[in-house]
C-alpha cells in the first residue's frame, strides 16, 4: 500500500489529562518467540505491568463503535499513539481535501477524586527548569499532537501549525509554567523546520506576544533550539505558541522550557504525570473485548484511591459503550465524578448543542462532520452504584468538549462502582431505520435503556455476544504465544465489523483514522477471506458496500470513456470513503493505475457465493457488479501487437512502479474475473458478452524461459518490489503453472522484496509454499516473518511495516489469518464441495479450525502432524476433495482422516 501523506487536522483540546510518563517506541516491540502471552498461559488474556516499556495502546470495538485506550484506563492521550474513537461511516469532506474519516470526541473519559483532584482531569503543568513537551500542553485551534517524526523528548510534539500550506491562524498550544522566580529568565524553544526557509510563529509569555523566527533545518525529522530572554513573575505563569496573522508556521514544536539567564539548557523533562501511579496493571480479555487498568493512585493533595476501570464497546448493542470504574477511596469526604466527551479526540468534525440533564444525569453532544455529511448523536448516562446522582454541567471547555460532574460521600475502605453509559448513533446508520429516530434520539434511548437495565446485564450480553463469535476459532495446541497472536488478529478484525453494519474497514479498522478510513483492496484481499471461511453473514457486508456503490463505479468507468477508446461497464475507486467516488488525492496515481482493485472486489464477490451457494443473492446483488466489471476489462483491454490483449498503463500490486504495461497481478485478476462473470451468467440465466471470453483467453501471464519464472511486467529487469505481486498469481488467482514455476516465483521474488514494505507480504509465500510443499524451511519461516517482525507488545497489534506504519494494521492480520484457514489445511472453495489439502512443518504442532461455514454446513480442521482430521459438526453431508482427487462425503458425526504433507529435505533447524 501506498502512503497518501494525506494532512490530518485535528480541532482543540479541552482540559489536559493526567497521564503516566510513557516512554513507547513508535515501532513494533516483539515478545522472544516461544515466550508466554503476558495474561497467562490460555492464550485469550493479554496484560502488562509496565506501560513505560514496550508499550502501545490497544482499543475495544463492537464493529460500529471503536475506542483506542490509552495507559490511563480511559480518557484520551497523545501518546505514544494519538487516542481516537471512530465510528463506523462517519466521513467528513475538509473544503480542500477529499472524503476522509472523522473522529469523535473521545467518549471513554470518567474521572473520580477529591476537590480539584480528579484522576484523568487534574491540570497539568510543568515546573520552571524543566523541559515541557508542548504535547502536554493545551493545545487548541486547529492545532494539533502528532508523533511522526523521531527525536522529540516525549515522543510527541505540537504540530497542524501549517496545513497544506496555509497557517493554521489561531492555532496554539499553551505550557503553563509553576514555582518561577519573578524577574528575567530565558525561553528555549525546540522546533522542527524541513520547510527549506525560516519560518515564523509567535510565542507569548503571560498573553504578551511576540514574533518568532526559526532557521530551516536539513529535514522534518531534525530539530534545533532557538532562545530568547523573557521576563517572568514569581509563581505561576504561562507560555504560549500561537499562530497570528502574517506568520508563515511551517513547523514543529517539540518543548518550551524557561531557566535561569546564563544557565545551560535544562536536561530534566517535565513528567506528564498528575499524581504518582503504583501497582498498575492493564489486561484485555480478547474472549469479551473488556479492557481493565488497575492501579493505586495518590493525588497531588496526598488521597490515595485504588482503581478498576473496564471499558467496553457492547458487542450485544452496537450503539454501546460502557466506561465503569470501581473506586476505593483509602480517604473520606466528598467525591466527584466526572463524565466527559473530550475534544481533544475530533477530527474532521465540530460539536453542537452540550446539554446534561442534571436530574437524569445525562450528557449528551451532537457532533457533524466536515461539509456536513454526517451528524452523529452522543449520549451519556451517569450512575453511582447503579443509582442516579443529580450531576451539574462543567464550564465550557472551548475546544468541542463537554462534560458533566456528580459529588457525593464517600468513606475510607468503601468501594463505589461509577459507570457511564454511551449511545451512539449517526445517520449514515444502517443496522436501524433511520426515519424512526434522530441520531440524537437514537442514542439517547442506547444510553438510557443500558442505564435502566444495569452494568452487570450489560456485560452478560456483551459476553455472550462473542462466545456466539467465538464458537469459530483457531489455535496452535502447545503454542500459548502464537494462539495469542491469532486470536487477537481476529479479535482485533472482529472489532472493526459486524453484520449489518454496511461499511467495510479501512487498514486501520476502528482503532484509528489511519489511511484516512478510506477502504482499498485490504479488505477483499487481505481481510474479508479471513472473515468469509468463518463469518459468511460479517464479510458479506463488505460485498454489500460494494454493490451499493456501484452507480459511482459505474459513472467512473464512463467518464474515462473517449471517442478512440470507449469505456464500459464500472471502475471502482481504489479509494473508497462515504460516497463511493475516487478519494485517492489528485497527485497521486494510484486511483487511475491501481485498476486490479476491481478484480479483487470480483473475487470477493464470487467467493461469497461459492461458500454460500446463495443463487438469489448471485443473481440480484452480485451480478450486476460482476456484469459492470467484465465489462469494464473487456474494454478497457486493447488488442496487442503480436496478438491477443494487453493491459497497458497500469500500477500493480507492487506499488514501487508506475505505468506499466501487463502487469502479471493485473492482467491474472482481469482474465479471473472475465471468467467468473461467464460461470456466474451461467448459473443465474444471463447473457454473458462473447467479448468477455475472447478477452480473458487473448489476456497473457508471460513466463520469462531463461528464468523459469513470471516476469512482473513488460520490461521488468529484478527491480525491488515493494509487497507480493507475482506471487499472488499463485494464491489467490490460482493461476495454471508448474510447480518448479511457483516454487521459482516464490524464491525469485522473496529475494527482491523491500524487507520494509508491508506486513502481508510472507503470508503469501507461507500459503503458497504449503500448497507447494515447499522444502526445508521456507514455509516456516515464511510464517515467522510475517508477523514477527510487526508485532507490537503487550496487545499483539500489527504495525504496517517493521519501521511503522498504519497502526493497528488489519491488513496484516487478515494475512497472517489466512495463512492458518487456507495455508496450513490447504482449504479452498467450489461450489460443488471444499478442498483439503493439509501441510505442517515440524516446528508447528498442529493447527485447529473450528467452525468453518459452507453451504449451511459447519465443520471443523484439526491439523495434525501425521494426520488431520475434519469434523462435521452440523449440516447436510459434506462434500470433500482431498488434495484436488476424488470427492468423499463426509456426515454428521463422522469425522473424515487424511494425512498431513509436509516439507522436503531438512527442516527440523529454522533458526529462533
Amino acid at each position: 500500500m501506498t502512503k497518501r501523506g494525506l494532512v490530518k487536522s485535528r480541532t482543540g483540546f479541552g482540559a489536559v489529562l493526567g497521564c503516566l510518563l510513557l516512554a513507547a517506541t513508535a515501532v513494533p516491540a516483539v515478545a522472544a518467540p516461544g515466550s508466554q502471552p503476558a495474561g497467562g498461559g490460555d492464550g485469550w488474556v493479554l496484560s502488562t505491568t509496565d506501560p513505560a516499556k514496550n508499550y502501545s495502546p490497544t482499543f475495544v470495538g463492537n464493529g460500529y463503535l471503536g475506542a483506542r485506550v490509552p495507559a490511563e484506563g480511559h480518557g484520551f492521550s497523545s501518546k505514544p499513539i494519538v487516542t481516537q474513537s471512530q465510528l463506523a461511516g462517519f466521513y467528513g469532506a475538509p473544503s480542500a481535501g477529499q472524503e476522509e474519516r472523522a473522529g469523535l470526541p473521545t467518549w471513554t473519559t470518567l474521572g473520580f477524586g477529591r476537590g480539584g483532584d480528579v484522576y484523568g482531569l487534574g491540570q497539568w503543568s510543568c515546573g520552571f527548569g524543566q523541559l515541557c513537551p508542548a504535547a502536554y500542553g493545551k493545545v487548541s485551534g486547529g492545532a494539533f499532537v502528532e508523533s511522526s517524526h523521531p527525536g522529540s523528548v516525549a515522543g510527541a510534539y505540537l504540530a497542524g501549525l501549517n496545513t497544506n500550506n496555509t497557517p493554521t491562524v489561531g492555532g496554539t498550544g499553551v505550557v503553563p509554567i509553576r514555582d518561577a522566580p519573578a524577574g528575567p529568565a530565558t525561553l528555549a524553544v525546540r522546533y522542527g523546520n524541513g520547510s527549506g526557509s525560516p519560518q515564523t510563529v509567535h510565542i507569548g509569555v503571560n498573553g504578551t506576544l511576540r514574533q518568532l523566527t526559526v532557521p530551516s533545518l536539513a529535514s522534518w525529522d531534525d530539530w534545533a533550539v532557538v532562545s530568547v530572554p523573557v521576563t517572568l513573575n514569581a509563581g505561576a505563569n504561562t507560555l504560549e505558541v500561537t499562530v497570528a496573522e502574517g506568520d508563515t508556521a511551517r513547523v514543529n514544536v517539540d518543548y518550551l522550557a524557561v531557566h535561569p539567564d546564563g544557565t545551560p539548557l535544562p536536561t530534566q523533562v517535565a513528567p506528564a504525570t498528575v499524581g504518582t501511579t503504583t501497582h498498575y496493571r492493564q489486561a484485555i480479555d480478547l474472549r469479551t473485548g473488556v479492557l481493565t487498568t488497575s492501579f493505586d493512585w495518590t493525588s497531588p493533595a496526598g488521597d490515595t484511591t485504588s482503581f478498576d476501570y473496564e471499558v467496553n464497546a457492547n458487542r450485544a448493542e452496537g450503539h454501546l459503550g460502557t466506561v465503569s470504574v470501581r473506586a476505593v477511596p483509602h480517604w473520606s469526604g466528598t467525591a466527584t465524578a466526572v463524565d466527559a466527551f473530550d475534544g481533544r479526540g475530533l477530527d474532521h468534525a465540530s460539536t453542537t448543542d452540550p446539554r446534561v440533564d442534571d436530574r437524569t444525569a445525562t450528557l449528551s453532544q451532537t457532533v457533524v462532520s466536515d461539509g456536513k455529511l454526517v451528524t452523529a448523536g452522543l449520549s451519556s448516562v451517569l450512575r453511582v452504584d447503579e443509582k442516579t446522582v443529580p450531576t451539574r454541567a462543567l464550564a465550557d471547555p472551548g475546544d468541542g468538549g463537554a462534560g458533566q460532574r456528580a459529588d457525593f460521600a464517600v468513606r475510607a475502605g468503601v468501594p463505589v462502582r461509577i459507570t457511564k453509559y454511551v449511545g451512539v448513533a449517526s445517520s449514515v446508520d444502517t443496522d436501524r431505520p433511520l426515519a424512526a429516530a434522530t441520531p440524537a434520539q437514537a442514542a439517547a434511548k442506547t444510553a438510557s435503556r443500558a442505564a435502566g437495565d444495569g452494568y452487570r446485564r450489560a456485560l452478560v450480553r456483551n459476553s455472550d455476544a462473542w462466545a456466539r463469535l467465538w464458537q469459530s476459532s483457531i489455535s496452535v495446541p502447545g503454542d500459548t504465544t502464537m494462539t495469542a497472536q491469532v486470536h487477537a488478529s481476529m479479535f482485533y478484525l472482529l472489532a472493526s465489523v459486524r453484520a449489518g453494519v454496511v461499511w467495510s474497514a479501512s487498514p486501520g479498522g476502528l482503532s484509528s483514522d489511519g489511511y484516512s478510513g478510506h477502504v482499498f483492496w485490504d479488505m477483499e484481499t487481505w481481510m474479508y477471506p479471513a472473515l468469509l471461511a468463518q463469518y459468511p453473514d460479517i464479510a458479506a457486508d463488505a460485498n454489500t458496500y460494494r454493490q451499493q456503490r456501484l452507480p459511482a463505479a459505474r459513472a467512473a468507468a464512463a467518464a474515462l470513456s473517449t471517442p478512440d477508446h470507449p469505456i464500459a461497464g464500472a471502475k471502482f475507486p481504489w479509494q473508497s470513503a462515504l460516497s463511493g467516488k475516487e478519494t485517492t488525492p489528485d497527485w497521486s496515481p494510484d486511483g487511475k493505475q491501481e485498476i486490479h482493485i476491481n478484480s479483487d472486489i470480483a473475487l470477493a464477490q464470487w467467493q461469497y457465493y461459492e461458500v454460500t451457494g446463495d443463487k438469489t443473492w448471485l443473481r440480484d446483488q452480485a451480478w450486476p457488479v460482476l456484469q459492470g466489471i467484465a465489462d469494464y476489462w473487456a474494454t478497457r483491454a486493447v488488442p496487442g501487437p503480436a496478438g491477443g490483449y494487453v493491459i497497458n498503463d497500469v500500477k500493480g500490486a507492487d506499488e514501487y512502479h508506475d505505468n506499466v504495461d501487463n502487469s502479471a497481478s493485473t492482467n491474472a485478476g482481469a482474465q479471473a474475473s472475465l471468467r467468473i462473470a461467464i460461470r456466474a451468467a451461467g448459473i443465474v440465466g444471463r447473457r454473458a458478452d462473447p467479448a468477455w471470453g475472447k478477452v480473458a483467453d487473448g489476456l497473457k501471464i508471460p513466463v520469462d524461459a531463461g528464468a523459469n519464472i513470471h516476469p512482473e511486467f513488460d520490461g521488468y529487469a529484478g527491480q525491488t518490489v515493494k509487497q507480493a505481486d507475482v506471487t499472488l498469481l499463485q494464491y489467490p488467482w490460482a493461476v495454471p503453472m508448474s510447480p518448479g514455476v511457483a516454487q521459482n516465483d516464490l524464491d525469485y521474488y522473496k529475494a527482491r522484496t523491500d524487507p520494509d514494505g508491508p506486513s502481508m507480504t510472507d503470508a503469501i509465500a507461507t500459503i503458497a509454499g504449503a500448497a507447494l510443499g515447499s522444502p526445508g524451511c521456507a514455509v516456516y519461516t515464511s510464517l515467522r516473518d510475517s508477523a514477527d517482525p510487526y508485532l507490537a507488545a503487550p496487545f499483539d497489534q500489527w504495525y504496517e511495516t517493521r519501521t511503522g506504519g498504519a497502526f493497528d494494521f488489519t491488513t496484516g492480520q487478515g494475512g497472517y489469518l489466512q495463512e492458518f484457514l487456507y495455508g496450513f489445511t490447504g482449504l479452498r472453495w467450489g461450489t460443488d464441495s471444499v478442498t483439503v489439502d493439509p501441510f505442517l512443518p515440524p516446528q508447528l504442532p498442529g493447527v485447529d479450525v473450528t467452525g468453518v461455514k459452507w453451504h449451511g454446513r459447519t465443520f471443523d480442521l484439526s491439523v495434525g502432524q501425521r494426520t488431520t482430521t475434519l469434523t462435521l459438526r452440523s449440516g447436510p453431508p459434506l462434500p470433500v476433495s482431498v488434495g484436488g482427487a476424488g470427492v468423499r462425503q463426509v456426515r454428521p458425526g463422522a469425522a473424515l482422516r487424511v494425512p498431513t504433507r509436509h516439507p522436503a529435505g531438512d527442516a527440523a533447524d529454522c533458526g529462533p
